[in-house]
């Protein structure tokens, strides 16, 4: 889990998702990107409600996605044999992430992504949203039902083929992961789930600073710039497993 100011509302997720997926005993590993706020010590704090958490604080600001990658690669040195990748903002409700392990665990399937519904998202984020989903099938040649999303449960060897593919220092790792799934035809389940506001006082957070509902500001054009760029000059690479593109 990759987190930026997020103190607010991150206790109150975790603990949904520790209730909800008890039956796992899971262990939370909280990558912290040098946030502003008191996100490391919140996360914390909940050791003493017994549940189990690792916070690592990144050595500088990485960005999203480093951070994502950062976390997954510390979730499997935990040695277990599911690793759930979900933001910090709490977008997500337990009972939905629940649902997807337990997909997970008894189909056989690599990867289950989970694909967002009921998204209040302006025009733009909606056409952006659309562009990364064509992105994906010009490479894959399968259209993901939402190429971005930051919610995935991955079967341990399928991670680690899949995190050798992926460059250093991405900056949209999940846009390239739902490229290689589909490339390297991994076992691919998509499972509708609930979309819910950012936890805490601000629903919008302060990654993209202050916008405008119907137009994105200056911050979020760039990232986009940003991301197309890496997206053109990085190929998609080799499967590690059956040398496969």
């Amino acid at each position: 889990m990759p987190a930026w100011n997020e103190a607010e509302g991150l206790p109150e997720f975790i603990t949904e998702l520790n209730n909800a997926l008890s039956a796992w005993s899971p262990t939370f590993v909280i990558v912290d990107d040098c946030s502003s706020d008191d996100t490391a010590n919140a996360a914390r704090s909940l050791i003493q409600f017994g549940i189990s958490i690792e916070v690592h604080t990144n050595a500088r600001n990485l960005g999203h996605g480093p951070s994502t990658v950062n976390a997954l690669n510390l979730g499997l040195a935990l040695k277990t044999d599911y690793v759930i990748a979900v933001d910090g903002d709490g977008q997500f409700l337990g009972e939905d992430v629940c649902q997807i392990m337990k997909i997970l665990e008894d189909s056989g399937a690599d990867v289950v992504e989970g694909v967002r519904t009921n998204r209040d998202d302006p025009l733009y984020r909606r056409l952006v949203s659309l562009a990364t989903r064509m992105l994906v099938a010009t490479r894959a040649r399968v259209l993901p039902s939402d190429a971005n999303t930051p919610l995935r449960a991955y079967r341990t060897q399928a991670l680690v083929s899949i995190l050798s593919g992926l460059s250093d220092q991405p900056t949209t790792p999940n846009l390239t992961i739902s490229a290689l799934c589909r490339r390297w035809r991994l076992r691919i389940i998509e499972i509708p789930v609930r979309s819910i506001s950012r936890r805490g006082s601000d629903p919008q957070g302060n990654t993209w600073g202050q916008t405008r509902k119907h137009l994105p500001n200056r911050r979020f054009v760039v990232f986009c710039v940003r991301a197309a760029r890496e997206w053109v000059a990085i190929p998609v690479r080799r499967n590690s497993r059956t040398g496969s593109r």
